[in-house]
């Protein structure tokens, strides 16, 4: 039995890989800063470690006895005011993994970037893994700083690492106890007015990417990066999802692009006093795009099939901070 070693394991991806891993029969030891925050289970292949990726004593000491690694943990907050805020997790953290998979002689480390390091596209024209980054992306600087970590990520690979990257879109699921990703849900959860934005975005369910992961633990080329990636929606269309679920028949309005531009700017006036908050003018922007992507590789390579958002949504409307009540 082969053990792997999971950063980031009490996240919304890394609880549902382990979970995936152990039922695939590895065995998995999770890193996690706090073991009271990892979900009330108990496996005899899991082990859970403490530590810290920005550590690498706890990281070596978290890796022994594995032969395989995933690196789920990354810094995502939207709130950071410097590029250099994102580097302890983002860029350092990632060194720390790559330099001890190649002391330790790890066959193989998953890497788990993001769908925004690749251009997107539109419906008819989505974006794939041989697109670069585009604009708004290019000037957001949690994008800025995954971009960052995958050149360092590629750069690892041409110089004998064996690592693969797979780069999920925006996942929903269960067991999003923070929450992360999750948040969408609360903004049409139980309301009577919901206003949604005028673009859209790529939605896959957190399990999905889960087994995408094991696929390309156990599948995935050296050097080769996979989008992990499902439906294109609007964000009217995900938000009637949530609605329908709940059974709930909320007034829809639109935003309107200035509108949201003026948020935007207010947002950016804050930043600029050093004043720590998601708005800004280019989060604005990235709301008013249709952020589309395909996932032919991973169909081809893996042979995959998909869970629907619409499942997605209802499975996480069951844990978490929401369990709403379904009515379908």
């Amino acid at each position: 039995m082969k053990t792997v070693f999971v950063t980031g394991a009490n996240g919304l991806l890394g609880t549902n890989l382990v979970l995936e891993l152990l039922r695939r029969n590895y065995a998995v030891k999770a890193l996690v800063r706090d073991k009271k925050r990892f979900i009330d289970y108990t496996h005899p292949n899991l082990r859970l470690v403490t530590g810290d990726i920005r550590d690498r004593d706890s990281l070596e000491k978290g890796i022994q006895g594995c032969t395989l690694a995933v690196h789920t943990a990354a810094d995502t907050s939207q709130k950071h005011l410097k590029l250099q805020d994102y580097d302890p997790i983002n860029l350092q953290g990632t060194k720390n993994i790559l330099e001890i998979c190649r002391a330790m002689n790890i066959q193989k480390l998953v890497y788990i970037g993001t769908a925004n390091t690749f251009g997107y596209g539109t419906a008819r024209e989505p974006g794939n893994e041989e697109r670069p980054p585009a604009a708004p992306f290019t000037r957001c600087l949690y994008a800025q700083s995954k971009i960052r970590v995958q050149e360092m990520v590629d750069a690892a690979a041409r110089h004998g690492i064996n690592v693969v990257t797979v780069s999920p879109s925006f996942m929903i699921g269960p067991y999003d106890y923070k929450p992360s990703s999750g948040r969408i849900l609360q903004m049409a959860l139980n309301r009577r007015i919901v206003f949604y934005p005028p673009g859209g975005k790529n939605f896959i369910h957190a399990a999905d990417v889960a087994r995408g992961v094991v696929n390309a633990l156990e599948e995935g080329r050296p050097g080769e990066k996979y989008l992990m990636v499902n439906e294109n929606l609007t964000y009217r269309e995900f938000f009637r999802i949530i609605t329908r679920l709940t059974g709930k028949k909320p007034l829809m309005i639109p935003l309107v692009r200035p509108a949201l531009i003026v948020a935007g700017c207010a947002g950016s006036i804050l930043r600029s006093l050093g004043i720590p908050t998601s708005l800004s003018v280019n989060n604005m922007k990235i709301l008013c795009i249709n952020n589309y992507y395909t996932n032919r590789k991973v169909l081809s390579r893996f042979n995959m099939t998909f869970l629907t958002t619409e499942e997605a949504v209802r499975d996480a409307l069951k844990t978490g901070p929401f369990r709403a009540t379904l009515k379908y």
